[in-house]
């Protein structure tokens, strides 16, 4: 009976681990799944702030040239995130990580919609979708916020 019952509290307690493994969703509530299409769009208006999640070192090694580094840890306090994102809860923010299994991204533009923000895009594609399409690209210099 003991074993099941350190069994149990394992699985459970593991269990977030595991939970962002493969894919991330293909939906994003409160706020809008963009293309690599659509994000290219907005990065020709200018009118957008684009947030790369990614470790400073990803960041490094290439990024959107206007993408700020905010990179998003899991385990880090998210009022940390949150207070690097703009004042204005309306500005449009397109936030990115590595692709299609960037949870990072994903969590971060669930937290931003959870803070009030009510402009947030999450490029689900992410900086891999950037490059398979030739876009603009900058390494080597490191912009944060």
């Amino acid at each position: 009976m003991l074993a099941r019952l350190l069994c149990f509290f394992v699985l459970v307690l593991s269990a977030p681990a595991f939970a962002d493994e493969g894919a991330a969703p293909t939906v994003f509530e409160g706020g809008r799944v963009i293309t690599v299409e659509e994000a290219k769009a907005w990065f020709d208006s200018g009118n957008v702030l684009f947030i790369d999640v990614r470790n400073p070192i990803n960041y490094g090694r290439g990024h959107i040239p206007s993408a700020v580094a905010v990179p998003y840890e899991y385990a880090q306090d998210k009022a940390a995130f949150l207070k690097e994102l703009p004042a204005g809860k309306e500005a449009p923010i397109i936030i990115y990580s590595h692709g299609e299994t960037g949870w990072k991204s994903y969590h971060a533009a669930s937290s931003a919609v959870k803070a009030g923000y009510r402009n947030v895009m999450w490029m689900r594609e992410g900086f891999t979708g950037w490059v398979s399409k030739r876009f603009a690209v900058l390494t080597g210099k490191e912009r944060t916020r």
